[in-house]
């Protein structure tokens, strides 16, 4: 072990030395951007302790500017990711993301189950439950921000899984017209129907205007006879979602793993009280948290 620290600790150095003091042998930002963060994800596999983990950003400047890349999760899973995007950077650094809270999802998919993604963003909740669903399955990715939509296409796209079906709306508890707040570039993922959640990191980008659809109907119209499971992050309007969502609890009760944080639950006038007691009318019992993430089990899972 200590040799294995020593010989990575050589690695490093001997990066730091080529990418700033010799001549770069990695041209053009793409490259770069591979090279840099291939090279932290071997440190983090083999860096047993915390301290140091991310040892190798004193590379960062030299490996500057950074550009999207294509980077390949699994067998079916191939995403181009932009590392200005929190999200999408943590995949480039250690190859993973929400591990716990999809394995979660997993126990639940198989060949010709249906698994609706609530808040897609860039896909990968979606491209990851592709290969389990198979192509008798279905996948239904929910996104309604017109930037995230650009890449979630270009990552369904990049993996030829006809199963997946992207619809472009936001899922409330009626049909309408909503605005949606755009969140800074360094974390998209916090885009919003409320202002205040979508500023939490800075200024908004955009404001577009979107449309907004029921759960059920958009469960109707896609002609599944199953629902297993739905993951739901939508920065706040978890309960509302759920809301138009009565009749697929009601009638498929589906395994559910919702994003709670009481102040986005309050910016858009619900709770995590109300989130609750919701489900549980509807036959549904807390199980495991991952972070942020809940899972619910409805009875009739026992």
């Amino acid at each position: 072990m200590i040799r294995r620290k020593f010989l990575l600790l050589w690695l490093l150095i001997a990066a730091v030395a080529l990418l700033n003091f010799g001549p770069r042998m990695v041209a053009g930002p793409e490259l770069r951007t591979q090279t840099y963060f291939a090279f932290q994800r071997r440190w983090i596999a083999h860096w047993s302790v915390e301290r140091g983990r991310y040892l190798p950003l004193i590379l960062l400047p030299a490996a500057s500017p950074l550009a999207p890349v294509w980077y390949e999760m699994a067998p079916h899973v191939r995403m181009r990711l932009d590392p200005e995007d929190i999200g999408q950077r943590t995949i480039l650094q250690t190859g993973q993301y929400e591990d716990a809270s999809f394995n979660m999802v997993r126990e639940h998919l198989s060949t010709g189950a249906t698994f609706v993604d609530v808040g897609a963003n860039f896909g990968i909740y979606s491209l990851r439950s592709a290969p389990l669903v198979g192509a008798t399955g279905h996948v239904i990715a929910v996104e309604p921000n017109p930037e995230s939509l650009e890449r979630l296409r270009t990552n369904v796209g990049a993996n030829h899984e006809s199963m997946v079906e992207v619809v472009p709306v936001a899922c409330s508890d009626r049909e309408g017209t909503l605005d949606l707040y755009v969140a800074p570039k360094a974390n998209t993922g916090e885009t919003s129907l409320s202002r205040t959640n979508a500023s939490q990191d800075g200024a908004i980008s955009h404001i577009y205007k979107v449309r907004t659809r029921p759960l059920d109907d958009i469960i109707r119209e896609a002609g599944v006879m199953r629902v297993d499971a739905i993951k739901i992050d939508v920065e706040g309007a978890e309960y509302v979602v759920l809301k138009g969502a009565q009749q697929t609890l009601d009638r498929f009760h589906p395994m559910l793993l919702v994003e709670v944080v009481e102040r986005q639950l309050r910016a858009m006038g619900s709770s995590w009280k109300e989130l609750k007691e919701f489900l549980q009318a509807h036959g549904y019992r807390e199980g495991r948290r991952d972070d942020l993430n809940i899972e619910f089990i409805a009875a009739t899972s026992q």
